[in-house]
């Protein structure tokens, strides 16, 4: 078999997060010459090209600047490079937009909560004046189920569509329990002053203020999910080549999300083993490298999606006690998932080449 040069992302000030520690380890233990440095360098197209990469893996996350580059970079080089990527195309593209997966699972067929995007203010209107309340509004972006409120009534509804459609929301910023005793918190009378300092070169000079460090705005959208009030949890499948890891998360105390609670349960009698199937399933149509999948139980009792993202918390997938192959065969073994992703990805150069 053909020798690999893999190029991994890499810098100094990675986080324990990172999938590169293993995926460097790992690959380098597989004989796999590794090309560790940092992907968004000026000179990164020739680097590549220079050094006959074969493959370029980046694990990157849900921040604005990582947004903004790792998408346009990884286009490159997979679309006109011809080097494969991790993640490739069907795995990323809609990764932290949860507008995207709305499309992207109607349009695969998936079971889904039940769900509404519109993009004119008039329309959202409409379909609210009949609506059944509670609703969940979302904003596209977010993780840990940040960015994410239930409305009770048209009146709530309203307020964020207007505020989307004649207004901004700054990702992070939205949160129901937000201004419960705010009064009381010394955090907002902080904020305050510090707000109200930063407007004065603004109402002087015209110099805006700095914006938040999620400074990505989100506007001329409206998301909306059906509330499904029959879960105490979620169950996070998650789906890497032939290998199915499962978890439930259960809901933060007084709260309807899950999702970064940490409170993980890893006991198989509360995994259904038909969201397994319909994680694998589900992953073969979208033909992705990695993906998880967050399920919840509609009003119906039906199995359905709520959202999906390509990356992690790895700990939590390596800490379960063994997976599914796709036949659902029990594998009782702890496995990196990093390792599972590095594994398939030198399989496909090899089959490729």
């Amino acid at each position: 078999m053909k020798d690999l040069t893999i190029a991994v992302h890499w810098r100094s000030d990675l986080d324990k997060y990172s999938y590169s520690y293993r995926w460097i380890e790992y690959l380098t233990a597989q004989n796999v010459k590794v090309l560790a440095g940092d992907l968004t360098h000026t000179g990164i197209i020739d680097f590549l090209r220079d050094n006959h990469a074969d493959g370029v893996m980046w694990h990157w996350y849900h921040v604005p600047d990582d947004k903004q580059s790792a998408p346009k970079i990884l286009d490159a080089i997979e679309a006109n490079l011809g080097i494969a990527v991790f993640p490739d195309y069907p795995t990323r593209w809609h990764y932290d937009e949860k507008v995207s997966q709305h499309y992207l699972l109607n349009a695969l067929g998936a079971p889904l909560v039940k769900s509404w995007v519109f993009w004119d203010y008039q329309p959202a209107l409409d379909f609210l004046k009949t609506a059944q309340f509670p609703l969940v509004f979302k904003l596209s972006v977010g993780a840990a189920s940040a960015n994410v409120i239930k409305v009770r009534s048209y009146e709530e509804a309203k307020f964020n569509v207007d505020r989307t459609f004649h207004k901004v929301f700054f990702p992070y910023s939205l949160n129901e329990f937000e201004f419960h005793n705010r009064w009381l918190k010394p955090s907002y009378w902080k904020g305050a002053v510090k707000r109200a300092l930063q407007s004065i070169p603004f109402i002087i000079n015209n110099d805006y203020p700095p914006v938040p460090e999620y400074y990505l705005l989100q506007k001329n959208y409206a998301y909306f999910q059906e509330f499904c009030d029959k879960n105490s949890h979620d169950i996070r499948v998650t789906v890497i080549g032939d290998r199915a890891w499962a978890f439930t998360r259960a809901n933060r105390p007084g709260d309807f999300r899950a999702s970064g609670s940490g409170n993980v349960n890893y006991d198989l009698a509360k995994i259904p083993l038909e969201a397994v199937k319909i994680a694998f399933e589900v992953t073969r149509k979208m033909q992705a490298q990695s993906m998880a999948y967050d399920f919840l139980y509609n009003n119906q009792g039906e199995l359905v999606i709520n959202e999906v993202t390509y990356c992690f918390v790895r700990f939590a997938v390596h800490d379960a006690p063994g997976y599914w192959d796709s036949e659902l065969n029990w594998h009782a073994e702890n496995l990196w998932p990093e390792d599972a992703q590095a594994e398939d990805f030198i399989h496909s150069l090899h089959t490729n080449h």
